[in-house]
């Protein structure tokens, strides 16, 4: 771990002597200094034999000792120095802070090949979610203008495992069609919207809940939203804030339960909403959201093809021009950076990626093998994405729900069917990327045309072992809901309800992370 590795620097300075090179004027806490990192004059020097290390790795010239810990640098004005906490699980999702020098707006952070999206909080600190990554030591990079520091090994990528038996914990209401669901900074889990009746918009709900895994209770928002809301989408933002999107509104419905045009802001340290300064260009329902490696969210919804993009700093959306509609289609964020949009109503086999950095969309390599909508999708730790189940037409109409899988390689831009399939077709399912690199895929209608076709089954990817394997089963049946893993490998899911019925489900179904040896 780095900071033991700093800690051994000390050590060594104080016994060996041998550490001068360690020292500078100022440091952290000083004044002046160059690279606008408020510290002092900062010694740049090759690391000689024995100092801040004595990992071998440690001892060229190509590394620089910059507050007691080797960079590679040409200069500790630009250097990763810590990274805290320096280690989490292969899914992804952490949240974590570096520490540094040099840092300015437009940095890049990388975690082994996966760009990290960051906010800068001053020169020297920066805030990032950690993307998913290969298990093992990793190294941390950052790049501002094409100049880079490096902190070899600075992050630990893990693996654990999951208990095998659900639990239900009730919901303070019933939250049907897909609320908005987001692992929040602090661990606590925002359960927002959704509706006590499946179809209809009139009984969403503008109330919110909060799951805490420490004390394991369910809580309300002290305030509601400003407007009604399902199968809306909520966004941890790096401020601490969660943006969420999306109105109570059918698809091709005469009026929608609320303006679909607001947006909330949900403020952790208050519990309470309160809407965005600034309201979304167009109406907004059957959302999909996802945070941008710059800190800004990429938005999508099923009613139009335009995207909104919406900028923290400004607290304003941006309305991105785009014209291939993803009805009920998919929204995930590369390894890469980039954003990987595709599928939906009507066989739609498109799938487009967006280019962060410059603005622009562009078709991949090739479309998805087979059209899906109503599908979930999950971008894995090596970096390819697989794309899962659907309706092959109609999500509404629960055309032809699918067993297959599409995985996506970044690489060469080409979708391929995997080798293996679900053993039970599924569309308006959940699944989970889970701790241990498998996804966890769950519920969803499976019969053609038939609203009581919802099944409790599970199964469980492994694309490591490339196979499907049944896991335990839910307490009750449930579809059209929602599931994300928290921060301590943990699995929630909530929000189901079957079409044809008159009551949402009550219960979060909860699915702890096996103790970790």
């Amino acid at each position: 771990m780095r900071t033991s590795l700093a800690s051994l620097c000390s050590v060594v300075a104080l016994f060996a002597a041998s550490c001068d090179g360690c020292n500078h004027t100022g440091g952290r806490d000083g004044g002046g200094g160059s690279g606008g990192d408020g510290g002092g004059g900062i010694a740049d020097m090759a690391v000689p034999p024995g100092a801040c290390n004595t990992d071998p790795d440690c001892m060229n010239a190509a590394q620089l000792c910059c507050d007691n810990v080797c960079v590679e640098t040409s200069s500790c004005a630009l250097s990763v120095t810590q990274v805290v906490p320096a280690g989490g699980f292969q899914n992804g999702g952490e949240f974590v802070t570096l520490h540094g020098h040099g840092f300015t707006a437009g940095m890049k952070v990388f975690i082994e090949k996966g760009r990290a999206p960051v906010r800068m909080l001053d020169a020297q600190t920066a805030r990032i979610s950690v993307p998913p990554g290969p298990v093992g030591m990793q190294d941390v990079a950052i790049d501002v203008g094409g100049n880079s520091a490096i902190l070899h090994q600075g992050y630990s990528y893990r693996s654990a495992g999951l208990e095998m038996a659900w639990e239900q914990k009730p919901l303070m209401k019933v939250r049907g069609e897909d609320p908005a669901i987001a692992v929040m900074q602090d661990g606590r889990v925002l359960v927002a919207g959704g509706t006590t009746v499946p179809d209809d918009q009139g009984s969403a709900l503008d109330t919110a809940e909060i799951y805490t895994r420490t004390s394991d209770t369910v809580t309300t928002a002290a305030n509601n939203m400003s407007v009604p809301r399902w199968q809306n989408s909520a966004v941890t933002l790096l401020t601490g804030k969660v943006l969420v999107v999306g109105g109570a509104c059918g698809i091709g419905a005469a009026t929608c339960n609320g303006d679909t045009t607001v947006a909330d802001l949900f403020d952790p340290t208050t519990n309470m909403f309160a809407p965005t300064a600034n309201k979304l260009n167009k109406p907004r329902y059957y959302t999909h959201a996802v945070l941008m490696v710059d800190g800004r969210v990429f938005i999508s919804s099923a009613n139009d093809p335009d995207i909104e993009i919406y900028d923290p700093d400004t607290d304003k959306f941006t309305l991105v021009t785009h014209t291939q509609l993803h009805q009920y289609g998919f929204v995930v964020r590369l390894r890469d950076g980039r954003v990987l949009l595709g599928g939906g109503d009507g066989g739609t086999t498109a799938a487009e990626l967006y280019d962060t950095d410059a603005g622009t969309f562009a078709a991949t390599g090739t479309p998805m093998t087979q059209g899906r909508s109503m599908l979930t999708a999950h971008t894995m730790p090596d970096g390819h994405v697989f794309v899962i189940g659907g309706a092959s037409m109609s999500a509404g109409g629960i055309i032809d729900p699918l067993a297959s899988i599409d995985i996506f390689d970044p690489v060469n831009g080409m979708f391929t069917a995997a080798p293996y399939s679900l053993t039970t077709p599924r569309c308006w399912h959940a699944s989970a990327l889970v701790r241990d690199g498998t996804i966890l895929v769950m519920g969803g209608y499976t019969v053609h045309g038939q609203c009581n076709s919802s099944v409790a089954l599970v199964e469980s990817i492994d694309p490591v072992a490339g196979k499907v394997t049944a896991f335990p089963m839910l307490p009750n049946t449930n579809t059209e809901w929602t599931a994300v893993t928290l921060l301590d490998g943990s699995v929630l899911g909530v929000g189901g309800g079957a079409c044809g019925t008159s009551m949402a489900l009550p219960d979060i179904d909860f699915l702890a992370g096996a103790p970790i040896p």
